[in-house]
């Protein structure tokens, strides 16, 4: 009989005190405002590509965006600690009510943990969201420091109560989830100036071009650029820096192309600016080429961890001759010679337009590795996952032929007629 009232004492040592389920009540009502708050006013109207792909792939699938889940989370967590006090007040057994918001508590710890661990490889982070990642952390720690050992059917009750209470608030939240507009349109409708959004061209020959252009693509080819389309409205438009390649006269759409000497994919875009440069009119365009080589010797960003290789060499070559005429035809150079390319074989591909003593000094230049590092680093704004990173009037793009002609034939407009004929976007991170 001793054994056992210990028993007990000490599991009423464990349960929570009033002044616990206090703190927690207070802790999930905070957490609720602050979802509230995110969903209401602040994720909506950022326009900096904060509305991550995990997220707008959360509010399509689940029909609430990513702050309504935390609402709902929010809610469960304040009302289990709260009705957990009225029936200790009431003098009445609370354990299963204890339970629930325990379940909650664990729950709210490791979907932070798994969010966190996504944000870090996308290489994103949400400032608010980090409020409501803290309450949330914190609300487990309490909930773990009052962990008790009970027996399987109490804990089976509170997971039931947890899953049921949870169920019933999404279905609260669901009509409003799903008048909530996604981060993209709201960001169409922000976006009103004659750049962003028109009818269409104001040029009927462009127009029909646009209309052909998407009408010939196959239905995979139109999911690509309706999803590089997504890309480009999504990215956050920062300030180019001034043309440093010729030509220097800016034209209605300025492509800046940030690539690597080995890159296949990089090679690739290069060929494809060679046939819009020789298939759009004249002065449709600027080509901007800057240097992003995946080689830590001269890029500090770089985390592919590649052996000495001939890619610093050839990215200050390149800066070498970005005033000279022929800067296109060498880079076509070094990219048609990618699989033997050496250092050796830099100076080679240049002695047509520099000598390789020149070569050697301008490229140990501090005003060419100043250079290289204003590039890396404005690259690196863009939280790159490789190359090439194409960037559209300074917003983010990719490297898909059809996706280039038709914001070129459109002046850089990212809203069309004919892309309202594209399937729904699906958000990637792994389109270049």
């Amino acid at each position: 009989m001793r054994q056992k009232r210990v028993s007990v004492s000490s599991a009423q040592e464990a349960a929570p005190t009033p002044g616990a389920l206090a703190k927690l009540a207070a802790l999930g009502f905070c957490s609720a405002l602050w979802a509230l708050f995110l969903w209401v006013q602040w994720l909506p109207t950022r326009s900096d590509g904060m509305a991550s792909s995990f997220a707008a792939a959360i509010h399509r699938f689940t029909w609430l965006p990513a702050a309504g889940w935390g609402l709902v989370w929010g809610i469960t967590a304040f009302l289990f600690p709260l009705l957990s006090l009225l029936r200790l007040a009431q003098r009445q057994p609370a354990s299963t009510l204890v339970w629930a918001g325990r379940w909650i508590g664990v729950l709210g710890m490791v979907v932070v943990v798994l969010i966190l661990f996504g944000s870090y490889a996308a290489r994103s982070f949400c400032s608010g969201c980090a409020i409501l990642h803290a309450l949330v952390i914190w609300y487990g720690a309490v909930t773990l420091g009052t962990w008790q050992q009970v027996p399987a059917r109490e804990a089976r009750r509170g997971l039931a109560l947890a899953a049921g209470a949870s169920a019933a608030v999404f279905l609260l939240l669901l009509y409003p989830g799903l008048r909530t507009r996604s981060a993209s349109e709201t960001r169409k409708e922000a976006f009103t100036g004659s750049l962003w959004k028109s009818p269409g061209t104001g040029d009927p020959a462009r127009d029909r071009q646009v209309n052909s252009l998407v009408a010939s693509l196959a239905p995979q080819l139109k999911q690509t650029l309706s999803d590089s389309l997504y890309i480009y409205r999504n990215s956050p438009g920062l300030t180019l820096p001034p043309l440093r390649t010729l030509p220097s006269a800016e034209a209605p759409v300025r492509i800046t192309e940030f690539t690597d000497v080995l890159c296949r994919q990089c090679a690739g875009l290069h060929a494809t600016l060679r046939s819009l440069r020789e298939s759009l009119p004249p002065g449709s365009l600027s080509i901007e080429a800057r240097q992003y080589p995946l080689d830590r010797q001269c890029n500090p960003y770089d985390t592919s961890r590649h052996g000495r290789s001939a890619r610093c060499l050839a990215a200050a070559a390149q800066i070498c001759l970005e005033r000279h005429e022929k800067l296109f035809d060498f880079t076509s150079a070094l990219f048609e010679n990618q699989t033997a390319m050496t250092e050796e074989k830099v100076y080679d591909l240049a002695a047509p337009y520099i000598s390789r003593s020149d070569l050697e000094r301008c490229a140990g230049n501090p005003q060419t590795q100043a250079k290289l590092a204003d590039d890396l680093a404005f690259a690196h704004r863009y939280h790159p996952r490789g190359v090439p990173l194409v960037l559209v009037n300074g917003h983010r793009g990719t490297s898909f032929e059809p996706f280039l002609k038709a914001v070129v034939l459109t002046r850089g407009t990212a809203f069309h007629p004919a892309f309202e004929t594209l399937p729904e976007p699906i958000p990637r991170s792994d389109l270049r």
